[in-house]
């Protein structure tokens, strides 16, 4: 059981770094950069406020923090 939880938070909180061939930018939702270290930074989301982290550990240190999770 402990995969699920995991699994969701992937699906809600991690944002794949894709890289569009045409235009040489890699691209993080709707966001494009250039150097593939500045999308790496961002593709962490937080769902209540829309900031972004490099890492899931920033993330939860984050929330509890700021949202008191």
């Amino acid at each position: 059981m402990s995969a699920v939880p995991s699994k969701l938070k992937f699906r809600l909180n991690y944002k794949p770094i894709n890289y569009d061939v045409k235009t040489g930018m890699f691209e993080v939702n709707s966001e494009k950069y250039t150097r593939y270290e500045e999308a790496r930074a961002n593709h962490w989301r937080c769902d209540k406020c829309g900031n972004r982290f490099s890492t899931f550990k920033k993330l939860r240190k984050h929330k509890k923090d700021i949202h008191a999770y």
